[in-house]
């Protein structure tokens, strides 16, 4: 996660975009995404050149140090977010006694529509005719969400002492939606077939009080994508098609989750990345990348240091292919601090909060029909 926004990376000259563009340009992925990047189409700015477009071409493209090589990416996919968008009618979520305000009112978190929203960055072609987007799935369509609701058993609404009991009405079912930015599907041709991406940003855990409210939304996020690549026929896309992934598809999901086996905020109850991701066989997690600095921290798979939680190491962002596929080699760029070589841990600073995590995966051409 790098969390850019539109005045960043229309021009050149951003020392935060720089120091992002270098630490890609460290590990040379073939498909990128960059959480929390604003998509300035939706935001109404700069929309002639898509936000990840700019970042292409004014930083990923450009060398950010004489022995760094820049990187073309000629396919690009910026999906439109829940973040900043409000439903039609006016409706008061995050129960504050005004409806239709942003950011809270809004599907997701977000001061304008757009805001805190993900690209895709690629290699590869991008087979755009077969993107699916799950935008305005109803979080209510989901069997056995963990939604609080106003009157059932244990849902406060009218907490004592401080924070703020959320929970939906049964109005607001109707409309609510489970992804706080998208989910997508984005399949990529590569040598031997497809792989399909898959790309989400779940809300994080806390600032919700007494219902657990966003504990419970980011683990039903999480499930999402479990879901998916199981083939639930609950599922429907924005365009209306119902059902998962084929048996037979390669997959790799990638991105911040906000959600992580045990410790700091992953230590919560509902432990989804703990079941949805580690426990579950559909994706590989026998070997999760690790780093210099995470291991100086006390966590060597560790993706996260300080944010909202401050002094602790998480476990949140991941790249994880299905069982099919060859896993070859891993990282997380984070050098430990007595690395001084080429000044690569300031710029991993002051990119982001973030580290980038990458995987080398191959795919295996005539297994599984790729």
């Amino acid at each position: 996660m790098i969390e850019l926004e539109t005045g960043q990376v229309q021009e050149q000259g951003d020392e935060q975009a720089e120091a992002a563009a270098r630490v890609v340009q460290e590990a040379q992925p073939d498909v990128l995404v960059v959480n929390e990047l604003t998509n300035n189409l939706q935001e109404g700015e700069h929309t002639d050149t898509t936000n990840i477009d700019a970042f292409v071409e004014n930083y990923l493209s450009v060398p950010q140090r004489d022995d760094l090589d820049g990187i073309d990416y000629e396919h690009t996919y910026q999906p439109t977010s829940n973040t900043g968008v409000l439903p039609d009618e006016d409706y008061d979520f995050n129960k504050d006694g005004e409806a239709g305000a942003r950011p809270g009112d809004a599907f997701g978190f977000g001061e304008f529509p757009g805001h805190y929203a993900f690209a895709v960055a690629s290699k590869y072609p991008i087979v755009e005719s077969e993107i699916r987007t799950f935008q305005t799935f109803k979080w209510a369509d989901m069997p056995d969400n963990l939604i609080p609701v106003k009157g059932e058993e244990g849902v406060v609404t009218d907490p004592e002492g401080d924070g703020t009991a959320l929970y939906l009405t049964e109005e607001e079912l109707d409309v609510y939606r489970l992804s706080s930015k998208t989910h997508v599907d984005v399949p990529f041709r590569v040598k031997g077939g497809t792989v399909h991406g898959l790309f989400a940003h779940p809300t994080p855990p806390g600032f919700d009080g007494a219902n657990n409210f966003n504990g419970k939304w980011n683990h039903d996020e999480v499930r999402f994508f479990a879901d998916y690549v199981a083939g639930e026929e609950y599922i429907y896309d924005d365009s209306g098609e119902h059902g998962g992934l084929d048996d037979d598809a390669s997959y790799v999901l990638m991105g911040d989750m906000n959600a992580g086996p045990g410790r700091g905020r992953d230590a919560r109850p509902l432990q989804p990345a703990q079941k949805f991701f580690v426990d579950n066989d559909d994706f590989n997690t026998d070997r999760l990348p690790t780093s210099p600095g995470g291991f100086q921290y006390g966590l060597p798979t560790g993706t996260r240091s300080g944010g909202d939680v401050e002094g602790v190491v998480e476990l949140i962002d991941y790249v994880l292919p299905s069982p099919d596929l060859s896993l070859r080699d891993s990282s997380v760029v984070w050098p430990s601090e007595a690395t001084t070589e080429d000044g690569l841990l300031e710029d991993v600073d002051e990119a982001s909060d973030h580290r980038l995590v990458w995987a080398d995966i191959a795919t295996n051409p005539g297994k599984k029909g790729k």
